[in-house]
């Protein structure tokens, strides 16, 4: 894994050890390399990826104990809710092979449910800010030439501005929207032929290898994972750096 005992870096790319579930220390490992020479575009997810799920959803709650305060908790609970049945509706085509049923993407409330995104995750996500280093990465490849987009399941736009990175990407992909959710191969696939580049010349960036990864590799896309490929995006700079030798790390 890279930042772990397990990465190596090649010429032109990383040698990826992936354990299989369950697997333990010793046995025989799947390795597969990561080719950055024929990649001309890297797509990113943006909730785990961008930033800390965790660390939001603290947020989160410290905001919905703010309103129990003020005696507002449980039109505040409501809400919450009404959030979480839209999301168990996204999840259940997801566990269906990633098609959105047509009846949610229709769904009349569709608009008042982004309005309660934007009021209680916006701020939440906007206190969490960006992970360490992940701005960083985003520099360096552009500083490439390599074009990135945002490729997310869920509405993304007013998320990148609470990050800070809504001018970083020259389009955004929201599966939802597209009637397609990971790991759905479709929305890469979509990705792809919008820029005319083969499926292998697209890197996607994520925290899921049953999303993310999952639906990358069945669209025939390259992908690396938070947390089993590399630790954090210090380390993904640093091996990048080692495969572009030619370009400063700028802190």
């Amino acid at each position: 894994m890279l930042g772990y005992n397990a990465g190596r870096c090649a010429l032109a790319g990383i040698i990826v050890s992936h354990r299989a579930p369950g697997a333990l220390a010793g046995e025989k490992q799947g390795a597969e390399v990561i080719q950055f020479d024929p990649i001309k575009l890297v797509s990113w997810d943006v909730d785990g990826t961008l930033y800390s799920l965790g660390h939001m959803k603290w947020r989160l709650m410290c905001m919905f104990l703010s309103e129990v305060a003020r005696g507002a908790g449980l039109s505040t609970a409501k809400e919450f809710a009404a959030l979480r049945r839209y999301r168990a509706r996204i999840d259940a085509g997801r566990l269906a092979g990633g098609a959105v049923a047509e009846s949610l993407l229709k769904h009349d409330d569709r608009e008042i449910l982004l309005e309660m995104e934007r009021r209680w995750y916006g701020p939440a996500i906007q206190k969490t800010g960006p992970r360490a280093g992940v701005t960083d990465v985003i520099s360096f490849l552009a500083s490439r030439d390599i074009p990135q987009v945002v490729l997310s399941d869920y509405e993304a736009e007013y998320k990148l501005s609470s990050l800070g990175l809504a001018a970083r990407f020259e389009a955004i992909y929201v599966g939802e929207r597209l009637g397609f959710v990971k790991p759905s191969p479709v929305v890469f696939q979509r990705v792809a032929a919008d820029f005319e580049i083969s499926a292998s010349s697209l890197l996607h960036i994520g925290d899921r290898a049953d999303r993310d990864d999952s639906g990358a590799r069945a669209a025939g896309c390259q992908c690396l994972i938070l947390g089993r490929d590399f630790r954090n995006f210090e380390t993904l700079l640093d091996l990048m750096s080692q495969i572009f030798p030619g370009l400063a790390v700028k802190r």
